[in-house]
């Protein structure tokens, strides 16, 4: 399906039976999406009011809960699933007992589309950010938003390339709160993070044992209610490289566990809510496919793969547009789910919202969704793509399934 860029496609979210067995995102109250809702409202920011916002376990909406506390901290650890933190509960001790259920994710289950979603208040849908590699349109690139670099070349794209991907007005800037970054420095300096934290106030850390005194300055700082974002990419880089059934990855449990106590204890009467991104599925190298050693899918595309390994875009030449999910199920049925773009999006995967000419084009002409413990990539000039253990972006509950905890400081 083509629009031209004054139309819209309004959906209505179909089921799809392919999807029967996958843990669906939560778009309706208990999900990060709610969650980032509630975090705009407690911001005072009322624009996205026309959506539903996070149900606590006591049947309170989270803003009538949050909205009291002088301070808010929001902690998001990348990587940390409910399932790897309940059955790692003896090393984490103070977010197991703070822990208050859990919430879905958003999909792609990734960290692109789900902080996104956190620094916006708006779904994928609507901000269009679709993986860790988003395609542009215009210039046929494919670029990860979140470092702001191509990819094969690892440049910086063109200013205006970097203008339609980060095309939605965050919250942060329109904040009644003082509003407070707390992240690594590379991160706080790049284009995401200076687009979507406008005007907050940076405090950078280099390792995660300094990541307390940084919340702990960023509630001393100023005066008046005040909305802290804090991030830590720590167990997500460790998981990848190590997996997530791994002693580093638990290690690393241990060591944000310790973090989050010293929070506690160190910014008074500040409400923590943490949460997560997405969690992790282990990949075996057996189940991995690269679409590169079939040269007749290979011939089919008209550029390389965007989004994630666990959830593809992929841009189909148009003479083969019909066919192309039918040679995927003949290649590939057991390992991976093929729809087409129009399916994904009117399934409701991506969240509430009216789908633009451009997230539609991002989205491509079919989405691949892996199956089990499956992943699906391809590769460019210039890229060295690395084996990666663990990983995520799709609809298993590992992955999709979230810790919600929430603390109040000494």
């Amino acid at each position: 399906m083509y629009l031209n860029e004054n139309q819209a496609l309004q959906l209505t979210p179909l089921p799809l039976p392919q999807l029967h067995e996958a843990s669906l995102p939560d778009y309706s109250g208990r999900g990060l999406f709610n969650l980032a809702v509630s975090l705009a409202r407690v911001c005072g920011v009322p624009a996205r009011t026309h959506y539903p916002e996070l149900h606590l376990p006591d049947g309170r909406h989270a803003s009538e809960a949050w909205a009291q506390h002088e301070t808010l901290v929001f902690l998001l650890v990348d990587g940390l699933g409910d399932h790897f933190l309940t059955a790692n509960r003896e090393l984490a001790p103070n977010l197991w007992r703070d822990r208050v259920g859990q919430i879905s994710s958003v999909f792609p289950s990734t960290t692109a589309t789900a902080i996104t979603t956190v620094m916006t208040g708006e779904s994928a849908t609507v901000h269009g950010m679709l993986g860790w590699f988003v395609r542009d349109e215009q210039s046929a690139s494919i670029v990860a938003p979140l470092p702001m670099r191509l990819r094969g070349c690892r440049s910086v794209p063109e200013q205006a390339v970097i203008d339609r991907l980060l095309r939605t007005t965050p919250l942060m800037p329109a904040a009644k709160r003082q509003t407070h970054l707390v992240t690594l420095p590379e991160l706080a300096q790049g284009p995401f993070s200076s687009f979507h934290a406008a005007g907050a106030v940076v405090h950078a850390y280099r390792e995660l044992d300094e990541l307390p005194a940084q919340i702990k300055q960023a509630a001393a700082t100023g005066t008046g209610p005040r909305y802290i974002y804090a991030y830590t990419p720590l167990l997500d880089r460790t998981a990848h490289d190590c997996g997530i059934d791994s002693a580093a990855s638990r290690c690393v449990l241990a060591r944000i566990d310790a973090a989050y106590a010293q929070i506690r204890a160190q910014v008074p009467q500040a409400l923590i809510v943490v949460a997560s991104d997405h969690g992790f599925i282990d990949n075996p190298p057996e189940h991995q496919i690269d679409l590169m050693a079939y040269p007749e899918i290979r011939a089919m595309l008209r550029g390389p793969l965007s989004g994630e390994r666990r959830a593809a875009y992929c841009h189909v030449l148009p003479e083969f547009a019909e066919s192309f999910g039918q040679v995927i199920e003949t290649h590939f049925g057991h390992a991976l789910i093929a729809l087409t773009a129009t399916e994904a999006l009117a399934s409701g995967l991506f969240g509430p919202g009216t789908v633009d000419v451009e997230t539609l084009a991002r989205c491509g002409d079919w989405v691949l969704i892996a199956r089990d413990d499956w992943t699906v990539r391809d590769s460019v000039a210039g890229e060295d793509a690395p084996p990666m253990i663990g990983v995520h972006g799709g609809l298993s509950a590992e992955e999709m399934c979230v810790p919600l905890i929430i603390g109040v400081a000494n």
